[in-house]
């Protein structure tokens, strides 16, 4: 009896939701088929089939969401035993467990396996992802629980429920995850929708930081007269001869990789007390879709020419829009540029793309009178607002390299096309 687990599909991966099977119970699977879709909080992806056999059982339903690594179904001989406690959905994955992906880390120096990651994480204490999220809601101190009865006394979900009910911990008396609203019947309601799949999980990782990292948010304001002289004169050569219309989005990136290379410490991470510089320089640009946000990585942005990074854009985009992105185009990512100068807003802050350390925010062109040499002549502007994650990220560091941004910003002929 093989079981099938849910993957772990990037490095900040920590659950996923189930959207679709493609194969039900007591159908015959072939290595490689696809057996169900997977929501992240990237992307949707299909999960191949490792094993051959029959789907003997399934035991998430679609829509539902499951922590990494834990038993979602299992595939078997036609007539072979099920597993005792096949009906306990999200059941952890045995010791030993064939995993359905391994993950290469950051540096791309060693294969880690799932089991290892997890291990890893949780330090000396043994304790499923699911076990875990509980504790952590209800305010149970994990290290007070003791023994768990999981495989080699990992803790579990009953566990945790079971020290909640023996009020020997510190217990929250209502949870947040439990909590009905009550509605008031003042109020006329047009619609209520509980949050799922992608807004789901934005939300749990937009909260998880701005609740766990420290912003502190540096603001600019760059003169974009030459920088928008250059964008038509590029446009117009580059559209001629290779079909591609650059955008101000193409040039901000480039030069957001420029400012990183020569401010390397921005490009960086916090993850278990360790400041981590990172060499690569990978933007991800956000992209507004339905029902959320997507962020793709156009990786070694600062080693690519304008052209190319405009060639690389558009073909993420096209992919987004066709919902053919893979979860390798959407990891990995060391800074992210977010734009919403199309929708005509002029300045916002916004929220760290976890587990990055900044984030730059870039309004809409505008023109705005201005003295120049003694006299007022008409020019053109843009707000400029970057979040960094202030343990690691001073306000010195932040503001030289915001600074950097902007005289690029402002003298684009620096840039090399």
């Amino acid at each position: 009896m093989h079981e099938v687990i849910m993957p772990k599909l990037g490095l900040t991966m920590e659950s996923g939701v189930i959207e679709k099977w493609h194969k039900k119970e007591g159908d015959k699977i072939e290595k490689g088929d696809v057996l169900f879709e997977v929501m992240t909080d990237k992307v949707t992806v299909e999960v191949e089939a490792y094993d051959s056999g029959y789907l003997r059982k399934i035991l998430v339903k679609e829509g539902e969401e499951v922590p990494v690594t834990e038993i979602v179904a299992y595939i078997g001989e036609k007539d072979e035993k099920l597993p005792l406690d096949t009906e306990k959905k999200g059941k952890p994955a045995k010791e030993g467990a064939k995993l359905a992906k391994e993950e290469v880390k950051d540096t791309g120096k060693k294969s880690v396996t799932e089991k290892e990651k997890i291990e890893k994480i949780e330090g000396k204490i043994k304790i499923s992802p699911l076990a875990k999220k509980i504790a952590i809601d209800r305010g149970i101190d994990i290290n007070k629980i003791g023994k768990g009865s999981g495989p080699g006394g990992r803790i579990v979900k009953e566990d945790v429920l079971k020290f909640a009910e023996s009020k020997g911990g510190e217990v929250k008396k209502e949870s947040t995850r439990e909590k009905s609203v009550a509605f008031t019947t003042d109020i006329k309601i047009k619609s209520t929708i509980q949050l799922k799949g992608m807004r789901k999980i934005i939300a749990e990782r937009m909260s998880y930081s701005k609740t766990n990292i420290p912003h502190i948010v540096i603001n600019a304001v760059a003169d974009t007269t030459d920088f928008v002289k250059l964008r038509e004169m590029a446009k117009d050569r580059l559209s001629k001869n290779y079909g591609i219309k650059i955008t101000y989005t193409d040039i901000l990136l480039k030069i957001c990789a420029v400012a990183l290379r020569e401010n390397i410490e921005v490009n960086s991470t916090l993850q278990d007390n360790n400041y981590i510089i990172y060499e690569d320089v990978n933007i991800g640009l956000a992209v507004s879709v339905e029902g959320g946000l997507i962020v793709p990585t156009i990786f070694n942005c600062d080693e690519l020419s304008i052209l190319d990074i405009s060639k690389k854009r558009i073909e993420l985009l096209d992919k987004v829009k066709n919902e053919k992105l893979t979860p390798d185009e959407v990891k990995n990512g060391t800074f992210t540029l977010t734009n919403m100068g199309m929708f005509g807003v002029r300045s916002f802050s916004a929220i760290i793309n976890p587990p990055q350390a900044a984030i730059l925010a870039v309004g809409e062109i505008y023109d705005s009178p201005s003295f120049v040499n003694e006299k007022i002549e008409n020019r053109s502007f843009m707000n400029l607002s970057l979040s960094c994650d202030h343990r690691i990220i001073d306000g010195a560091l932040g503001a030289k390299f915001l600074q950097r941004i902007v005289e690029l910003i402002e003298n684009p002929e620096m840039l090399v096309m």
